[in-house]
Order: structure tokens, then C-alpha cells, then sequence
């Protein structure tokens, strides 16, 4: 009877940590789509500003919020004990070079820089301080952010859900596509976005598999940030020049 009440006892508590991790996995995973959405699908002017800046904090503050309120775990500065420095500096690279060839061959066929001038004026991106302002952004804070959320928080709820690992991955990836895909339709041409996208795609699995060999935000954010920086040097040299 005793094993029993226990057995018991142990299936509630192992259901309410997975639904628990089921509600904080949605709670953050609808952020960006929200934040993406509104900027570009309705494009909401001021509202749609607020609703970015809104969705950062929610990015940041939800997760940090569950593990250490909800989950009751000790503060973590998700530190690369386990290294991988090298191999991320390597995979960026490589991605870096992918994405300037890709550019460099299909690049007029896929991206109008009248295109992009024309969606990035109302906001103030074709100012040039502006626009390296937005650029140090999302190279040093947004990436960080990104990894915050998708390879830590989302691929560790993943994890709790489904277990595994290479299910996790593929999931965290294909969430992190999703609101890119959205924005992308706005920028540029349907085949250009597909393989945007599919870049994406290999991008996040490459992340989160930095991510779980890890353990540590900080390396998947290497190569990541070396993808930003290739990113938005063709994105100022279309909206800027060189």
C-alpha cells in the first residue's frame, strides 16, 4: 500500500513539472510571433514599437521568472565549464562565409534595396547612427537575448517535455524560424525567404547543438553573433553603402 501512495505521489509531481514546463515552454515560445506580427503583418506604427520593446522584457524577464520563482532554482550565469569556444568560432565562420557566397550569387534575384529602404524608413533605419545603433543592438544584446530564450529556456523545456535530444533540438529550431519566416515575407522575394529561412532552420539546429553540447548560452551566442555580424554588413551596404 505504501509503495503504491508513492508511486502515486511521484506520477502527480512528474505530470505537474511537465505541465508546468508545457505552460512556461508557450508562455515564452509566443513572444517574438507576437512582437513580429504586430510589427509587420499589422503594422501597428507606435503600438507595434511598445509591443517590441513589451515582448523584450518578456523574453528576458518570463524565463528568468519561472526558474528562479516558479522552478525554485539557484541563479545561473549559464558559464562554459565545458568549453566549445573553438568549434563555435569555427561553425560561424563557415556559416559566414555560406551566407556572403549566397549573397553574392543570388543576392540581386532576392533582395531589392529600394525594398528594404522603403520598410526600414518609417522606423528610422535608413538614418545612419540610427541604424549602427540598431546593429550593435541586436549583434550584442538580441543574439544574447535570443539564446536566452531559445536555446536555453525553450530547448530545456523541450527536453522536460518530450526528453530526448535531438527532438528538442529540431523543435527549438523550427520555433526559432517561425517568426523569422514572418519578418522575412516583408523583405524579401518568396524564394528568397524559403531559403532565408532554411538557412535559419540549419542555423538553429547548429545553435542548439552548440547549446546542448555546452550547456552554456555563451558559445551557441559566438557563432551566432558572427551570422549577425555577415547579416547586417549586406544589410548596411544595401541601406547605407559602403
Amino acid at each position: 500500500m505504501r509503495i503504491e501512495i508513492m508511486v502515486d505521489n511521484h506520477s502527480r509531481v512528474a505530470d505537474n513539472n511537465l505541465k508546468l514546463a508545457l505552460l512556461g515552454f508557450t508562455l515564452a515560445a509566443i513572444a517574438p510571433t507576437i512582437s513580429v506580427v504586430t510589427g509587420f503583418v499589422y503594422q501597428a506604427g507606435l503600438l507595434a514599437i511598445i509591443v517590441f520593446f513589451v515582448t523584450k522584457v518578456w523574453m528576458f524577464g518570463l524565463p528568468a521568472f519561472w526558474f528562479l520563482v516558479v522552478e525554485k532554482q539557484p541563479v545561473s550565469y549559464s558559464t562554459a565549464n565545458l568549453g566549445g569556444w573553438k568549434i563555435s568560432a569555427l561553425l560561424g565562420f563557415l556559416m559566414c562565409v555560406i551566407i556572403y557566397v549566397a549573397y553574392f550569387l543570388l543576392g540581386d534575384k532576392l533582395l531589392s534595396s529600394d525594398d528594404l529602404k522603403s520598410i526600414l524608413e518609417p522606423v528610422g533605419l535608413t538614418n545612419k547612427k540610427i541604424f549602427f545603433i540598431a546593429v550593435i543592438y541586436w549583434i550584442f544584446v538580441n543574439s544574447v537575448l535570443e539564446e536566452y530564450l531559445f536555446r536555453w529556456f525553450l530547448t530545456t523545456k523541450l527536453e522536460q517535455i518530450f526528453g530526448g535530444y535531438w527532438l528538442p533540438i529540431i523543435l527549438s529550431a523550427l520555433i526559432f524560424t517561425i517568426h523569422h519566416t514572418i519578418a522575412l515575407s516583408y523583405f524579401i522575394s518568396p524564394l528568397g525567404n524559403f531559403l532565408c529561412s532554411l538557412g535559419l532552420f540549419i542555423g538553429g539546429i547548429i545553435f542548439s547543438w552548440l547549446y546542448m553540447t555546452s550547456r552554456s548560452i555563451w558559445i551557441p551566442w559566438l557563432a551566432h553573433a558572427m551570422c549577425d555580424v555577415a547579416v547586417f554588413s549586406i544589410a548596411w551596404h544595401l541601406v547605407i553603402g559602403f
